[in-house]
């Protein structure tokens, strides 16, 4: 379980990943998108949702998007199965960039990372909300309905279980967001968010095309 934490990006992360996608594609159905955002991390075993390949002892752990597309026998690109896609996108790019490059070896070296990390995490969902200004948005785009189109291993009913908690990781007071980092800084992890933006762009827009 620690491994699979340490492979991806937050709840929040997620969900403004695919609010800020849904934003640049002018998307009308944002819920069901920003729900697809979440929905591979609404279940224990991610192993089940993240479609990985390869071991990280070689290092040669990744995840791949468009085995998740084939998968699917629906081939409408929904909101929902679009905003699940780009979260494998996303965190694909942090097992790549954060956790097999770095992460993986100083959690070895040092086993009070993980608590720091983790203790990070919790400070980062209030300062990253801040940074964009996105709590207010994020809050009502998760109240509203949306449009599940079923998936392999995940529910309807898992995605919905799954907002408490994504509301929780929402409310955050000012000292949170003036706390100091211990294993990431803030500039890294909007890079981070930033990059996975671009990706999942240039990613939509590739099965867009290929969809004309």
């Amino acid at each position: 379980m620690k491994e699979e934490l340490n492979n991806m990006g937050s709840r929040v992360m997620h969900s403004i990943i695919a609010y800020r996608l849904a934003q640049h594609f002018e998307l009308e159905d944002r819920a069901s998108f920003v729900m697809g955002g979440i929905a591979p991390d609404a279940v224990n075993d991610k192993e089940l949702t993240h479609y990985y390949y390869g071991d990280v002892q070689d290092f040669t752990r990744g995840i791949d998007p468009e085995r998740f597309l084939r998968s699917q026998t629906n081939p409408k690109l929904s909101p929902f199965i679009l905003g699940y896609y780009t979260h494998l996108v996303a965190d694909d790019l942090w097992l790549k960039g954060f956790y097999l490059s770095w992460l993986k070896n100083r959690m070895n070296a040092d086993s009070s990372l993980y608590e720091r990390y983790h203790g990070d995490f919790k400070m980062l969902n209030g300062q990253l909300l801040h940074y964009y200004g996105l709590k207010n948005e994020l809050l009502q785009i998760v109240d509203e309905p949306f449009k599940y189109l079923d998936v392999t291993n995940v529910s309807r009913h898992m995605v919905e279980g799954f907002i408490p908690s994504l509301k929780e990781d929402m409310s955050y007071n000012e000292r949170e967001i003036q706390a100091p980092l211990t294993v990431f800084t803030l500039q890294q992890i909007i890079g981070y968010i930033e990059t996975s933006i671009e990706m999942g762009i240039q990613k939509m827009e590739l099965l867009f095309e290929g969809r004309t």
